[in-house]
């Protein structure tokens, strides 16, 4: 059999399972993301028992994962209102500046202190903890038919805000992270270097982006729209031009995570741009799945069940983090129950959350090690069903309440 023939089989299998896996775990409100990375799990069990993952395997599933990537934060960035989120700050700031400086402190101290790990290995866990999954705990609200009131539009705003300071820290780590690798006691103006220049990097970049969605974005989009004739075909431009700019990011020495989620915010504005979204969602469907499954294909056995301990120490922390971070302030505008009810919704750490560790593993495993890669995982699946599960025993069903009344 042709190398490559396992490769497309394993491939096809994985098209069938992902939609089935999805909606079969919807039914019992656990995001979709859990099963994606334990179907990855599950591929690296059975490699153990029957070898199939070869060189050409890992590099496939590898660019797969990288445009899963890029489908993941481009629809962030598209969904964002830039606009709408400025004119929301002053009710979302006070919650979002609380919520990220509790735990990027709680994060730190944690990893470093109680757990004894590298200063830059607590600086990853800090500032993954400090992101949020705006999906899990919206499909949630959505269910509900909350997501259109006061506190539903409060959440969505403090998760976008999180999700846009979770890159940009990203940013910043990636350029510091090689820093900490050298030896020499001049570190802290090396660290302060590195940050000046990756800041003045991103504020070019961004200036580009601005200038791109304000002058040439409606005339890119009109002149698609015109020579191609279709939504199909528009959809299919404005997701080459995303990856295009998710590469030129790249190119700078961002990843490509943080050119994808400045390229959906590029599109964001205009009307047309964010109607594809309906279309882009098939994109969205094939590719997203294969991040998480590859997350789940990077977990080490042996390392899983060494982990456990430690990631059940982080998901405590990561907890109460949200709780403190986000509830805490919140109590200044909102009632004690719809306070517990932001916490427990900036709870999940799924998608940028892993983003963050999985693109800082790559600069050297002594900074993301097997065992906190596998905690990490941990938590994010830990976090995402056990917040789904108390935010529907919560806010409950929109068919339960029309049934009441």
């Amino acid at each position: 059999m042709p190398s490559d023939y396992p490769l497309l089989i394993t491939l096809g299998l994985l098209l069938i399972l992902t939609p089935l896996i999805k909606s079969l775990l919807s039914r019992f409100a656990i995001p979709p993301l859990v099963g994606y990375i334990l179907l990855g799990f599950l591929l690296r069990l059975l490699d153990q028992q029957w070898p199939f993952i070869d060189t050409l395997f890992d590099n496939t599933f590898t660019v797969l994962a990288h445009i899963g990537v890029v489908a993941l934060l481009f629809r962030v960035g598209l969904r964002s209102h830039i606009q709408t989120l400025i004119a929301k700050l002053p009710d979302a700031s006070l919650i979002w500046v609380g919520d990220v400086l509790v735990n990027l402190v709680f994060g730190y101290i944690v990893a470093r202190y109680a757990l004894s790990l590298s200063v830059e290995t607590a600086m990853v866990i800090a500032t993954a903890f400090s992101a949020t999954s705006v999906a899990v705990s919206v499909a949630v609200w959505q269910d509900a038919g909350k997501l259109g009131s006061p506190q539903g539009q409060l959440l969505v705003d403090v998760a976008e805000l999180d999700d846009l300071s979770g890159i940009v820290l990203l940013a910043i780590l990636l350029a510091i992270l090689p820093v900490f690798q050298e030896d020499g006691a001049t570190i802290l103006p090396l660290v302060g270097a590195a940050t000046g220049e990756v800041l003045i990097k991103l504020a070019l970049f961004i200036a580009g982006c601005y200038l791109f969605s304000h002058y040439l974005e409606a005339r890119f989009t009109r002149f698609s729209r015109k020579q191609e004739g279709s939504n199909t075909a528009l959809t299919i431009s404005i997701l080459g031009a995303g990856l295009a700019i998710a590469a030129v990011a790249g190119s700078l020495g961002f990843s490509l995570a943080i050119g994808a989620l400045f390229a959906g915010l590029a599109f964001s504005r205009d009307k047309k741009a964010v109607h594809s979204d309906a279309g882009f969602s098939y994109f969205y469907e094939l590719f997203t799945p294969f991040f998480f499954i590859n997350i789940g294909l990077q977990v080490d056995p042996a390392a899983l069940l060494e982990s456990l301990g430690l990631g059940l120490l982080l998901f405590v922390v990561a907890v109460l983090g949200k709780l403190i971070g986000a509830g805490g302030p919140a109590l200044l505008t909102l009632s004690r129950r719809d306070a517990a009810l932001l916490g427990i919704s900036m709870v999940p750490r799924a998608e940028i959350a892993l983003v963050i560790i999985s693109q800082c593993r790559q600069i050297g495993e002594g900074i993301v090690s097997n065992q906190i890669f596998a905690a990490m995982v941990l938590v994010s699946i830990a976090t995402s069903i056990s917040s789904s599960l108390v935010l529907h025993g919560m806010l409950g069903k929109k068919s339960e309440k029309k049934t009441k009344t």
